[in-house]
């Protein structure tokens, strides 16, 4: 019996093995890459709502004040607001188109303002938070980063 080396038997399996080898890597550097992306977004998101929290709660306009804001997960951003002139046992009508204006002014100042910029940079989800002068929530407004 003559014990030859064959290369036609082994290549397929050579081949086989470095694909394997090769695709796991790949597939460890991916993930790794995505999931160390996500953690930055979310320390530089914890860093904004600190620098923005060490000036609030602020007077915004002479109807809104910005009590705080606060990062969390899945890259997004909450502003919790105060309608200081505004209770909910007052329920309006013009609900819907003071939402409708809130929405439009904030799309507008999203895309107009510098300050956004890292917002837009990492695809945040905003959500602002409005609640009446005694702290009863009245709605909120999510703003995803396909409208701004």
């Amino acid at each position: 019996m003559e014990n030859t080396f064959n290369l036609k038997k082994i290549m397929p399996i050579v081949f086989g093995v470095v694909v394997f080898v090769l695709a796991f890597f790949a597939a460890q550097y991916f993930l790794s890459s995505s999931e160390e992306d996500k953690a930055l977004t979310e320390a530089a998101l914890v860093e904004k709502a600190a620098e923005i929290n060490q000036s609030c709660p602020k007077m915004v306009d002479e109807e809104k004040k910005l009590e705080n804001v606060m990062s969390s997960p899945n890259n997004n951003f909450q502003f919790n607001y105060t309608l200081v002139n505004f209770s909910s046992t007052q329920a309006s009508d013009d609900m819907g188109a003071i939402q409708e204006d809130l929405q439009s002014s904030i799309i507008s100042d999203l895309k107009n303002n510098p300050e956004f910029e890292l917002f837009k940079e990492k695809k945040t989800t905003l959500v602002y938070y409005y609640s009446d002068r005694d702290g009863n929530a009245i709605f909120y407004i999510t703003i995803t980063p396909d409208l701004y």
